[in-house]
């Protein structure tokens, strides 16, 4: 069991069903000790093999123990939160959410769609010159790592700018404060290996599941 990546096994609740290791667009998955295990460098994070299992034993890294341990710090938190929230959260409106976030100790919350905004315009500029050919985007962690791995040809393809989630941290920790933390919640395990690789952008990544357990918690 690999607990430090995004994805993992609880061995304990694997029925040796391999319907995970059959699903697998990258095949990350093989078989070790009589389970399904995932492959940290193949597996891309997309999140394909927890809704396949019907055992519910592949999951998403908790990661609420970061989050604690930034709440701890003393730094400023910044809640970054993906525009999909509103499909999650369907029951609140925006200043509820808002409310609630500040009541978790966040200083202050934005939603990522501010990031969107700018790759979306860098992609246009960088288009409008751009000679004929084939351009991919840089906004899908899961995406690209997918290309890199499995249709690496193609990587010369993606667009050299960052994703939204990225483009957002880096402009809240240029225009609020440096020195904060900024933290992420979506609905996607591969942001989190975003902010494995980038922690002076993204502090941390959480799920909309994540933050519904905070919620419900406090």
């Amino acid at each position: 069991m690999n607990r430090r990546y995004p994805v993992f096994t609880l061995e304990a609740e694997c029925q040796d069903c391999y319907k995970c290791l059959r699903n697998c667009p990258t095949k990350s998955i093989r078989v070790s000790g009589g389970h399904a295990v995932v492959q940290p460098e193949r597996c891309v994070a997309c999140g394909k093999c927890v809704t396949t299992c019907p055992a519910k034993a592949k999951t998403v890294r908790n990661d609420r123990g970061i989050l604690r341990r930034l709440q701890a710090s003393g730094r400023a938190l910044i809640a970054a939160i993906a525009p999909s929230w509103r499909a999650e959260f369907c029951a609140l409106d925006e200043s509820a959410l808002v409310a609630a976030l500040k009541r978790l100790g966040f200083q202050q919350v934005s939603e990522t769609a501010l990031g969107a905004q700018e790759i979306s315009a860098a992609t246009a500029a960088l288009l409008t010159d751009a000679v004929p050919g084939l351009y991919i985007s840089s906004v899908c962690p899961a995406a690209v790592d997918y290309i890199r791995l499995m249709i690496p040809r193609l990587t010369p393809c993606i667009l050299p700018l960052l994703s939204p989630a990225l483009a957002h941290a880096r402009w809240l920790k240029q225009a609020v404060d440096p020195h904060c933390a900024v933290v992420f919640f979506g609905p996607c395990a591969a942001k989190k290996n975003e902010a494995d690789r980038h922690p002076e952008l993204l502090d941390a990544a959480l799920t909309f599941q994540d933050l519904q357990e905070l919620l419900q918690d406090a």
